[in-house]
């Protein structure tokens, strides 16, 4: 005989318990996989719808469908499908591109930091643009092959880390400081190296933070 809990979720609200059927927490799942919500932010997010429709129920003596849509609609703002960026055609919801997009101010930030830093020794110390070059490489290697045998992400995703948002905004700047070095400095080869070598540190210091986050199972676009 099958127990009454393998058909019933357990959920405390204001020290009483009241029951989830397996199939309200069904519709709930697949209202929330419709959102494309990673993971992490899934199993957080239907928690939530959880925790509220059994409190609307219980306290307000609604139904579940009652409950399931008030809940929908006091989230809607934040599952709202929107852009995740301008230049991802990817639709992601509100609440995730506001948590993504602080994530990537951090790493566009911390990508800076580490590139200036460097970037000081580079000018001035020989050979260390060519050691940081193959640290930097090594380290993206290393965790690439990581996600890959993890089965954390495949081959296509790569190709997409190099048409990621982060990445196509640091070619832009950068096609933009090239055309502005042509225009006003008359050294463009030295000039333009110079340019060339902090870009390169900066797209691997946030291709490595992106496969990080990979690693991680966090969103990060890819």
């Amino acid at each position: 005989m099958v127990s009454k809990q393998t058909n019933f979720k357990k959920l405390k609200t204001n020290n009483h318990f009241y029951m989830i059927t397996l199939t309200q927490e069904k519709q709930i799942q697949q209202y929330l996989l419709s959102k494309n919500l990673n993971h992490k932010l899934f199993i957080e997010i239907k928690d939530h719808f959880i925790q509220q429709i059994s409190g609307l129920m219980e306290e307000q003596q609604f139904n579940f469908d009652e409950a399931f849509q008030n809940t929908k609609e006091s989230w809607k703002q934040e599952l709202n499908l929107i852009k995740a960026d301008i230049f991802s055609f990817r639709k992601i919801t509100r609440l995730e591109k506001e948590i993504l997009q602080k994530r990537f101010r951090n790493m566009m930030l911390y990508a800076a930091v580490f590139t200036l830093l460097l970037s000081k020794f580079i000018f001035t110390v020989p050979d260390v643009f060519m050691y940081s070059e193959m640290i930097l490489i090594g380290t993206m290697v290393s965790l690439l092959a990581y996600n890959i045998i993890f089965r954390k992400m495949k081959l296509y995703h790569y190709i997409q880390l190099s048409f990621h948002p982060l990445i196509l905004k640091n070619a832009l700047v950068g096609i933009v400081l090239f055309a502005s070095v042509y225009l006003f400095y008359d050294d463009l080869a030295m000039a333009g190296s110079g340019i060339m070598k902090f870009f390169f540190l900066y797209a691997m210091a946030v291709k490595i933070q992106l496969l990080y986050y990979k690693a991680r199972k966090a969103s990060v676009l890819i």
